[in-house]
C-alpha cells in the first residue's frame, strides 16, 4: 500500500461503476480540496491473492508427490519458471553471464501478473506431466 506523507498526501481511489471514488473519508476530504479540472496520475494496484498463492504451492506439491520427478516443490517451481521464460541474465564478476529465475514474490509481481503466471504454470505442468495440477479443487467441490 502506498505510504501517506504529510508533505504530499496520496489520495487513494477505487474504480466503481460510477467512476473513481475516494476509498476513505480522508481521501474524500483531500480530493475535495483539489481544484476542479485538477489532473492526477493514477497508478493501479491490487493486492495479491493469498488463497491463489496457496493453491499454487498445493498444486506443485500434488505434482511432486504424484511424479517424484522433482525432489521438492521448490525444484518444480524453478523448473516451471525456466520453462515459461521467467529468467534474467546476470553478469558475474568474472565477466561470464548466468541465468537466474525471476521471483514471484508479492513485491515482485502484481496480482494481475501472478494470475497470468499461475494460469500459464498450471497449463505448462499439465502439458508436461499429463497431470491436472488443480485436480484437488474438483475433488473438494
Amino acid at each position: 500500500m502506498a505510504k501517506r506523507s504529510n508533505d504530499k498526501p496520496t489520495i487513494i481511489v477505487r474504480r466503481t461503476a460510477r467512476g473513481l471514488s475516494p476509498v476513505s473519508g480522508f481521501d474524500a476530504e483531500m480530493l475535495a480540496m483539489m481544484t476542479l479540472g485538477a489532473e492526477f496520475d493514477v497508478v493501479p494496484r491490487s493486492r495479491r491473492s493469498l488463497p491463489q498463492h496457496r493453491t499454487y504451492w498445493k498444486a506443485l506439491a500434488l505434482v511432486v508427490n504424484a511424479t517424484e520427478a522433482w525432489p521438492t516443490t521448490g525444484h518444480l517451481h524453478r523448473a516451471v519458471k525456466r520453462a515459461l521464460g521467467y529468467v534474467s541474465s546476470v553478469k558475474n564478476l568474472d565477466g561470464s553471464v548466468s541465468e537466474e529465475v525471476d521471483s514471484i514474490s508479492f513485491e515482485a509481481m502484481s496480482q494481475d501478473e501472478f494470475k497470468v503466471y499461475f494460469d500459464r504454470a498450471m497449463q505448462c505442468i499439465a502439458e508436461e506431466t499429463g497431470i491436472d495440477p488443480l485436480s484437488f479443487l474438483a475433488e473438494a467441490a
